[in-house]
Parts: C-alpha cells; structure tokens; sequence
C-alpha cells in the first residue's frame, strides 16, 4: 500500500508533507502558512517514503553512561535537540536527518539499507535511530555520528513498520508483529492476525507522559495496528507470559485507513481516544477503555466530514480530509488538514462528543475565485520619450531597408529589358565575379553539422541513423570541424553505444570516431568522465581484435586442409585418365620372315648385301627360264 508520507511535529506546531517528486513542504499549523520549502538534490531518483519527527524533550534525560562519557552525549543530545531533526525514509534505503531549525540537510545516513525505508522511529535516551526495510532488515543508526550500530533481519519478508515500546523492547511488524529485545536482538513474542502487511504500530501505556514510565515494565502495555486493505485497526496486549497471540479489541472502520492518532490515556480508569483518517477522507473517532477482550468490533463515537456549500444548481461535493491530530489534551481539540497538497487548508475545531455526525461546510479549494477589478483588467501602454534610444540584440532589431533595396521595389525589370547576357548569367550557376554577384556562391551540401546537432539534443534515432551512415571521409571531416563545442561529448557517448553493436554498424562508426580524435583532442582532454567512455570502449575492441588472430588461425588452417583437397582431387583425375584403357586396338597383321629386326638390318656388312643381292638376280634368272 502506497501511503502520502506526511506528519506532525510532537507539540503540533508543524505539518510536515513530501509530495510525489520528493519536495518537503512544511506548514505552521497556527497560521496556516507555508514556512519552509526544500528539494533535495537527489529528490528524481530517491523519493521520500516515510517520516518521523524526533521526540526530544525539554529537558533531556540522563542516559546510564559513565561520567567521563555524560557530557559528552549530552551535549550530543542538546545539539541535536536544537536542530529540531526529521528523519526521511527514501525508496533507495538511505535517510536523510532534516533540520527545521537550519532548513537543510543536517546529515545523511547510508550503508544500511539496500531497499525501501518503510518505517522509523527515535530512541533518545540511547542516542539512536531504528529503521525498517524492504530488504528484510532492522538497522539500529547512531544519530550523531551517522553510522550503522546494529543490523539484523527481522523476517523473511519486507518490515513495513517498527515501533519503540520500552527502553529495553521494540516491535517490528510485516504480515505478523515481533516483539524484540533491543540488545539482544532475540524475539521475545510474536502476534498473529492481520492477513496483509501491518503498516503502522502505537504502543499505549497509561502514564507514559511522566519520565518514570520510559523504565517501567513493558508487561499489561497495549499498542495498535493498521494493516493494509483492511478496515479494522487491532487492539494488543503485551503479556509475555501468556501464549494468547490474538488481538483483545478491534475498531471498526467504512474504509482503509491512512493515518492514526492517538490521545494516551494518563491513567487505567481514563478512555482510549483514537482519531484515524480513512482513504475516502473521513475522520473517525473512537472512545473506549482498554481493559481485556471485547467480542464485538468497537463503533466510531464520532464521524467528521468537510464538504462544499452548494446551491440551486450545484450538489456539494466532498473535501477531503488529509490529516488530523488531537492537539489539546485538555480541551480535545482537532487540527484538520483538508483540501489537496498544493495549497492545503489547516483547521482546528472544537471536539464535541454529544454529536456523532460533524459537517463542516467550507469553500472548494479547486476553483479560484477571480476578481474582474477595473485597474486589474485595463491594459496599460507604457510611455516611451521621444527621445529615448531602445537598444536590443542585433537579430532582434529589423535593419532599415538600403538605398539599393528601395530601388529594388519600386521598380523590378521586366524580362523583355534584359539583355541576352542578364537572361544567361540569371540561369547559369556559374555567375560573374562582380561585386554585385559576390558571395552569392550556390550553397554546398558538405555537411551535417546542424542536423547532427539536432539529432544529438532531441535524440531523435532517425537523424542520427540518417547522419553518422554516412562514409564519405570529406563529409564526416566537415560535419565533425563544425559541430559546436556542446555537441562533443553528447556525439562520443553515441558513437561510444554504437560501437557496442553489431560489428557491422561498428565498421562504420569507426570513421566518425576517428575524426572526432583528430579534430577534438585537446577539447576531450580536459573531461575525466572521457576517460570512463573510451576505457569501456578500449575493452570491447581489445576483445574483438582478440578474437581476429584466432580467426586468422583457424583460416590459415581450413586454407591448408581445403589445398589438400584439392590437389587429392587432381592426382585422381590424372590416375584415372592414364588407368583408362582404349575402347579399340587396330594391329596389322605381318608374317615373321618379312620381319627383319631393326638391329639386323644395320649390322649387315657390306659383302652380306652383295650376296643378298647375287641371290635375287639368279632367283629372277631361273623364274623367266621356266617361263620360257
């Protein structure tokens, strides 16, 4: 449950509230007006999520110290007593001590919570702080010094509320109610009951104002709690001997509340007055005496309620009620805080038990009520002397036209009066350097100087994909020599994401980073905060130049296994071109005496060739003689 941190100083004096965007606004509650009005700086990123006004008293009570160590700590204590301190609870876990008297910071206490501060409470006799959290712990502060005394867990789940109930005991709550012994930190009882998170405790002892009651014994002690979405606040007693775990009463309520006040009862005999603030802006009041278990819930006594007069035309429509305190213990009188936040409304009235149902008619503080004044809604022109000389910026002031330019307007040439060389130097580009025609130069498309300035104060991602995709190595030289100084470290912090990207993008991001080092180095060296940009820069390219060796390697490697196959390939296609026998074999047939080896044929003598060649002739002889 989301709860408008707010509350009232000890004797009432003050209202203090922190609105959503972590401003702290206090009222003086006499005079209903605003007297003080702080932001913090870190009030965007750590809101506030409680407060707790210190309960330091007139006359400060004597801690069990030695003496060497007394004046110390009370001179502490008169210190702090001074300041008039309210400790803030933020949703980053750190709290702020604000004093009222200085109207700042007095100091800030970190290094305890790593979550939501959802409750705190002082303990001044022991000079310290406890705080609760959504990070399942108590922290126990020391508020001079601003460090972590003791810490602990407290429960398996988020401490919503944390409540000082004697000098030796404490309770803690978060779907149940702890009761610890502060120096040892065991659990003394637990109470059951509540079935969402208890967000608010209030320990009730009769004659608790006299200070012999902050040492008396915890036991026959009563406290209160509201729990979220839940439309009765529980009524305990503390009684560590029994083993009863349940509430002994229980008020009934139309809705949630948000707030609880209490009037403590100075003795036994004398009634409880409780006073809660409900969600839909009503305050109820009950009367009860606390003296064992009631079985039926208790019934407000008095119901109170803030709504517009209305007429004829209009319903009267309900104000809300922020807040509301018993500010008189004798009179009862109530302090209402109504109507909103920006301009709230602080009342007190008089409490009248005899009537159950109060309404107070008051006007709507959502409608401003204008006066139409005669000297409000006349418009009055100041007087100017005529001889007074009124001096603005040069581009404010219109220039008073030239000679040139008047002649301009009176007259614009026709173009049948133009000459044939007019005509050609209007159309062409190229125009005479003459003095009339100087500087008039067709402008240049050679850089994106302005639009990349727009680009990087609007972060508009469709300009500056449009502009740093460009590669030209002359555009990105012009953009980067004309970007004004402003732009420098907006345009690094750019390139420096994009860089982060895919290495594609990278590729060529790497062009424009590389003229804004050439170009700005002088200017980058005089911010530390480059040093954090390139650093996270310098390591993810060291790793991705890492990973190209072994990229080479493994490509040095599947070049050499690819070359193996294919020259394997090609010693088998030559083996099975020379294995390949022929389809046909052709082979003359010859008989063996026509064969004469080659090598006979060359050892034959001369005298062999004679007888060879005798022996043909008679061979021819004796063939014709048979003939014949």
């Amino acid at each position: 449950m989301e709860s408008t941190p707010l509350a009232f100083s000890n004797s009432g004096e003050y209202f203090l509230y922190s609105s959503a965007d972590g401003v702290l606004k206090l009222w003086e509650t006499a005079t209903g007006l605003l007297k003080q009005e702080y932001t913090p700086s870190s009030h965007l990123s750590a809101t506030c999520s409680c407060l707790s006004w210190s309960n330091y008293r007139g006359s400060s009570t004597t801690p069990r110290k030695k003496k060497k160590r007394k004046s110390k700590a009370d001179d502490a204590t008169e210190s702090v007593q001074e300041l008039q301190l309210v400790a803030i609870g933020t949703t980053s876990g750190n709290l702020l001590l604000y004093s009222v008297a200085k109207g700042d910071v007095h100091s800030q206490l970190t290094g305890g919570h790593t979550d939501t501060v959802n409750g705190i409470c002082w303990d001044t006799e022991e000079n310290s702080l406890y705080s609760c959290s959504s990070d399942h712990h108590i922290v126990e502060w020391e508020i001079t010094t601003g460090k972590v005394k003791h810490k602990w867990k407290a429960d398996k789940g988020p401490v919503y509320s944390i409540c000082k109930c004697s000098s030796t005991h404490l309770l803690s709550a978060g779907r149940t109610i702890k009761l610890w012994d502060k120096y040892t930190k065991d659990i003394v009882k637990t109470f059951t009951g509540h079935a969402t998170e208890v967000t608010r405790l209030i320990h009730i002892s009769p004659g608790l104002e006299t200070e012999e009651s902050e040492t008396q014994s915890i036991e026959s002690t009563y406290f209160l709690s509201a729990a979220a979405n839940d439309r009765l606040v529980s009524a305990w007693q503390i009684n560590t001997e029994s083993k009863d775990k349940n509430a002994i009463a229980s008020f009934s309520l139309p809705n949630e509340p948000v707030m609880l006040d209490v009037l403590k009862p100075t003795s036994k005999d004398r009634p409880l007055m409780l006073l809660v603030v409900t969600r839909c802006g009503l305050v109820h009041i009950f009367e009860t005496t606390l003296n064992g278990k009631l079985k039926k819930p208790v019934q407000p006594k008095v119901t109170i309620q803030v709504a517009t007069s209305g007429s004829k035309l209009e319903i009267p429509k309900p104000i809300p009620i922020l807040a509301a305190l018993v500010c008189d213990e004798v009179d009862k009188n109530i302090l209402l805080v109504h109507g909103n936040f920006l301009k709230p409304t602080l009342e007190k009235i008089k409490y009248v038990s005899s009537n159950p149902n109060v309404c107070l008619v008051r006007d709507d503080p959502s409608i401003l009520i204008v006066r139409n004044e005669a000297s409000i809604s006349k418009v009055k022109t100041p007087e100017v002397s005529k001889n007074m000389t009124v001096l603005v910026p040069g581009y404010m002031a219109p220039s008073a036209p030239s000679q040139d330019e008047r002649q301009r307007r009176k007259r614009k040439p026709s173009v049948g009066e133009m000459s044939m060389e007019e005509r050609l130097s209007v159309i062409t580009l190229d125009h005479p350097s003459d003095q009339k025609r100087a500087g008039k130069e067709p402008p240049k498309a050679d850089t994106l100087a302005r639009l990349l300035t727009q680009g990087l104060q609007s972060q508009d991602k469709k300009i500056l994909n449009h502009v740093l995709q460009h590669t030209d190595e002359k555009m990105i030289r012009n953009t980067v020599r004309r970007l004004p100084v402003q732009a420098i470290i907006p345009l690094t912090k750019e390139l420096s994401n994009r860089m982060q990207g895919h290495a594609q993008v990278g590729h060529t991001q790497v062009k424009w980073l590389k003229m804004v080092l050439t170009v700005h180095t002088s200017y980058l060296m005089t911010f530390p905060e480059i040093v954090e940009i390139f650093s996270s820069l310098y390591q993810m390219m060291d790793y991705r130049v890492s990973i190209f060796s072994r990229l080479k390697k493994l490509q040095g490697k599947l070049g050499i296994l690819l070359a193996q196959v294919s020259s394997q390939g090609q010693e088998e296609e030559e083996q099975s071109l020379v294995a390949q026998q022929p389809l046909l074999q052709y082979q003359e047939d010859s008989s063996e005496e026509d064969e004469v080896p080659f090598g006979l044929l060359v050892s034959e003598s001369e005298d062999n060739w004679e007888d060879i060649s005798d022996s043909s002739e008679i061979d021819d002889q004796e063939e014709e003689d048979n003939k014949g």
